[in-house]
């Protein structure tokens, strides 16, 4: 039976599934929408800021008006009585007993990462389009969620969730996996925010995320998400960048690997919005029946989805993680990869470091052995630099001064440990 067809019955028996998103940004006030066409499910529950821009994002959807109260007892009754409501208190997430499921859309570290480990400590399932929040701590969420009882997941849509569901199609057919790809047509990792002001007006989309997409770090991010749920790796601190095109690809890519089963992108080309997965067979009756199939000669064959469809495809995240009470994808064991920062210009002693988007570092991915030693980009908000660093060097940890105090920091320290327990 198809998911949607599952969820059809669930409903029959339990009432639509209450959704809470949290955020009304660009994500989130496209997920509105999304789940509002929905059927099987509800938007219960909106946290924003900035309540008015919750409020627009129910009216865009064709929804009635909703509460507005960070009063708990009236979200309760609004909520209970299926009235939509928006608030600014993000605790109502946990609190309100009707919440079947979290969307955490924010991308703020420290915000997110309380949503969503209150979320989950109150027994409540959470979908995150949080990459930068998972690849710094996404270990011990998975672990506070199986501790709990409930389910935390990346959501399908993002390049990690999507890249995924093509590692799992690939693989499902026999085929060894050589590369899952993320294309990108641009990249300066030099980019700022005031570079990227222009942009970030055109997209609607904040400065400091506009910033970690041009200068590669949002990309970098979604690729060690991607390695810590499957075990692929980058092949070496930053990956390759490979400027290709689609027919080229498979050769391109696979000339400059040092090895197989890693995570990679494609700089520039014509790849669109989309993501890929090279796989591999030496089995001359498989690589008869896919050159019949039209897909070349082997023995490396690129498997090409075209696009990422971001909120439009979170509902079927949402959906398996309530009828299955199955994330999508979780991790093989402790990380594999890590995002380290690397100064984005010469740092001195002194500097305050302005985390992820800013005018200080950028990201790249590497293995978790290598990585050690440096500062994750993901604590890159919560440090003064003691030491210089010359530019495009990655800032090693003895040469920042951490606040010690920053709930994320000590979130982190909680996420080393566990995963040195199970190491």
């Amino acid at each position: 039976m198809m998911l949607l067809e599952r969820l059809a019955d669930r409903t029959a028996e339990h009432g639509e599934v209450a959704v809470a998103v949290v955020g009304a940004g660009f994500m989130g006030r496209g997920l509105v929408q999304q789940i509002a066409l929905t059927p099987g499910m509800r938007v219960a529950l909106v946290v924003a800021r900035r309540p008015e821009i919750a409020v627009e994002a129910f009216s865009a959807a064709g929804l009635l008006e909703p509460l507005v109260s960070d009063d708990s007892a009236a979200l309760a009754d609004a909520v209970g009585a299926g009235r939509a409501a928006v608030t600014r208190d993000a605790a109502a997430t946990a609190e309100l007993e009707e919440i079947d499921v979290v969307v955490e859309a924010t991308g703020a570290l420290e915000f997110g990462a309380a949503v969503i480990l209150g979320a989950l400590q109150a027994g409540k399932d959470v979908v995150s389009l949080n990459a930068e929040l998972d690849a710094t701590i996404g270990h011990l969420l998975y672990a506070e969620a199986e501790r709990a009882g409930g389910v935390y997941s990346i959501a399908d849509g993002d390049q990690p969730g999507v890249l995924f569901r093509q590692m799992e199609f690939v693989s499902g057919m026999g085929l060894e996996l050589i590369a899952a790809v993320n294309c990108k047509r641009n990249l300066d990792v030099h980019q700022n925010p005031d570079d990227s002001r222009p942009y970030a007006e055109r997209d609607r989309t904040s400065v400091s995320m506009t910033t970690a997409f041009g200068d590669g770090t949002k990309m970098q991010i979604e690729n060690a998400v991607l390695a810590n749920i499957t075990g692929l790796v980058p092949d070496r601190r930053g990956m390759h960048g490979v400027e290709t095109t689609l027919d080229h690809a498979v050769a391109d890519i696979t000339g400059v690997l040092e090895r197989d089963g890693v995570v990679e992108y494609t700089l520039g080309g014509d790849f669109g919005g989309g993501v890929f997965v090279i796989g591999r067979s030496e089995d001359d009756w498989v690589r008869h029946y896919l050159r019949y199939a039209k897909l070349g000669d082997g023995p490396d064959y690129l498997f090409f989805r075209p696009y990422h469809l971001l909120h439009f495809e979170v509902p079927l995240t949402i959906a398996q993680v309530v009828v299955d009470r199955h994330p999508l994808g979780k991790p093989v064991g402790p990380p594999v990869a890590e995002v380290v920062a690397m100064a984005k210009r010469d740092l001195r002693p002194g500097d305050a470091l302005d985390g992820i988007g800013g005018f200080c570092c950028y990201g790249h991915v590497d293995t978790a052995e290598r990585a050690e030693g440096y500062l994750p980009i993901g604590l890159a908000g919560h440090g003064r630099v003691v030491e210089p660093v010359s530019i495009d060097k990655p800032v090693p940890l003895a040469a920042v001064e951490l606040d010690e105090e920053a709930e994320l920091v000590a979130l982190r320290a909680r996420r080393d440990a566990l995963t040195a327990a199970r190491t």
